[in-house]
């Protein structure tokens, strides 16, 4: 009891360097903890862009079929859409082309199905999807008829591969 306790003051002095790298590193792990869901979404993001890739080529794949010189209508039709992964062609203006990345329009009981395996020019031509009596089939194309027709010809040129020439066709029966 008769002992008595000096006090002694210290005094902690840092450098004012230490004590912004102190802080730096902070907010440095702070940032990297708040982005690791944004990385962990690239990279699940990533992995299923690799997977929808190899589905792509595969779908490619199995709706490929050989370019042939000329096409008639009757080898037309096994290629109506039927086949849920198989090519599906359709003819515009003398041209064959495989719709196949537009099969969500023209296969088995989409919209535009009906043109699907066949010559599919007085259809767009007239954009009707309904079939012409025998009386319509034999008029001819307007030209305002002819005029849609060009315009789909393009827009399906533009989307679709040509895979050969339809045998028969009349340039004379579309042309402006």
């Amino acid at each position: 009891r008769g002992q008595r306790l000096d006090r002694v003051d210290t005094q902690l002095t840092v450098e004012p360097t230490i004590i912004a790298g102190a802080i730096a590193t902070a907010g440095a792990a702070a940032w990297w903890v708040s982005g690791s869901e944004e990385r962990e979404k690239k990279a699940k993001y990533s992995e299923w862009e690799a997977r929808e890739r190899e589905n792509q080529l595969e779908r490619e794949s199995l709706a490929y079929i050989e370019p042939k010189e000329q096409w008639t209508e009757e080898k037309l039709k096994p290629y109506n859409g039927d086949d849920e992964t198989g090519p599906i062609l359709l003819a515009v203006k003398g041209d064959v082309f495989n719709v196949w990345k537009g099969r969500n329009f023209y296969g088995k009981g989409a919209e535009y199905n009906i043109m699907a395996g066949r010559d599919a020019t007085r259809f767009l031509a007239k954009n009707r999807l309904e079939e012409e009596t025998e009386e319509e089939r034999c008029k001819e194309l307007n030209i305002a008829e002819r005029a849609s027709v060009e315009a789909w010809y393009w827009t399906i040129k533009n989307k679709y591969e040509i895979v050969g020439k339809l045998a028969g066709y009349d340039p004379k029966t579309t042309e402006m």
